[in-house]
């Protein structure tokens, strides 16, 4: 007669794993090591979420949103402390708790653990419970705000390293630009420059300003621009949003004046932008052309990652119009294309790049 198997250790009519129910299993093997409370600070005025010291982009309303499951997930498995480490943390579900003066001072929720302390061991899974306690405070953003002066700010951003020169001279051309928007006082509608890494943030106590300011600043960078809003207040106890404040970002393009690129396999020298358009000049044909941003980023142009070296000329195979060419650095010789040579002599030395047996030439202004 076929014996359901049963576990050793309670008698239940259950297997598990080496002869053990999972209850029994896990008494022996726990996932759970120790669990805290989880701490968010909520800005008083817009309820914009921090924890340790860090703002997030989720708001206190999202306590009750299922979009920042992920998030409080995340918090659980890098506070709480686990024998083993699981393979999946999910909240279930998360509930905001009150007291007597209708304030919100913790969250309760329930999380599901997925773990396994040995890949032949069957995943097993438990549920706990979380708090999340609540502390008030003030983002940076609105403390500002409360000022009466911060309405509007432009984010300028660059995917290249910059330097804090370039990024003081980003500051002196959006100062220059902000007096011609002044405001009804004759005050200057900028109050404030931020110089974060790689880029800047310009706060403005008018949105108009900053809009035109912004576009304008776009325009002359060949930087793409676009305007979001923002948060500019929260009613905590009754879910409402205030109006919100304007955010003008500028994304400034990856390469710069001077860069030589390569478009299907011709080399183009980035001659400058202007009216959200670039003008590269074609450096074999000696030919500019012009067009918009967005059309230079579908061509999908790549960088030249060559440096210029110095060259002298050997001679001149002028029936084959060649020139052998050796570098001063290694000595090395080869022969190229002689069409940008020819006001060179025998003899003659030149900073250039090889490419594809042509070369390409410095200019004095380089």
């Amino acid at each position: 007669m076929f014996m359901s198997p049963q576990c050793i250790a309670c008698g239940e009519n259950e297997e598990f794993f080496q002869h053990l129910c999972q209850s029994c299993y896990l008494e022996s093997n726990p996932i759970l090591k120790k669990k805290k409370d989880l701490e968010f600070v909520v800005c008083m005025t817009c309820g914009l979420l921090a924890s340790k010291g860090h703002w997030t982009k989720f708001f206190m309303n999202d306590l009750n949103s299922s979009k920042i499951y992920p998030k409080l997930a995340n918090f659980v498995n890098q506070e709480w402390k686990f024998h083993y480490r699981p393979s999946k943390i999910e909240v279930n579900h998360t509930e905001r708790i009150y007291n007597e003066d209708d304030e919100l001072i913790s969250v309760h929720g329930m999380v599901v653990i997925s773990a396994s302390p040995d890949p032949f061991v069957p995943l097993t899974t438990i549920q706990e419970d979380f708090v999340i306690n609540i502390n008030w405070g003030d983002c940076s953003d609105c403390q500002t705000r409360s000022s009466g002066l911060y309405i509007s700010k432009i984010q300028v951003r660059s995917q290249n390293e910059t330097t804090s020169e370039e990024l003081d001279n980003w500051g002196s051309e959006i100062d220059k630009i902000s007096k011609e928007f002044p405001l009804s006082d004759g005050k200057n509608p900028l109050f404030r420059l931020i110089q974060i890494k790689n880029g800047l943030d310009a706060l403005f106590r008018s949105k108009s300003a900053a809009h035109s300011v912004g576009r304008i600043f776009a325009r002359d960078k060949g930087g793409l621009i676009q305007v979001t809003t923002e948060f500019a207040g929260f009613d905590k106890s009754k879910s409402k949003e205030y109006p919100r404040k304007q955010v003008v970002s500028v994304a400034l393009p990856k390469y710069r004046e001077g860069d030589y690129i390569l478009i299907d396999k011709h080399v183009f020298k980035i001659d400058g932008y202007s009216n959200f358009k670039i003008a590269c000049l074609d450096v074999m044909n000696k030919t500019l052309r012009r067009m918009s941003i967005k059309l230079f980023d579908e061509l999908n142009p790549k960088s030249l990652d060559m440096d210029f070296e110095e060259y002298q000329i050997i001679h001149f195979e002028t029936a084959e119009n060649l020139a052998e060419i050796m570098n001063l650095s290694s000595y090395d010789t080869q022969f190229v294309d002689s069409t940008e040579l020819q006001t060179f002599s025998e003899g003659d030395t030149f900073w250039g790049i090889v490419y594809e047996g042509r070369i390409i030439l410095k200019n004095h202004s380089d």
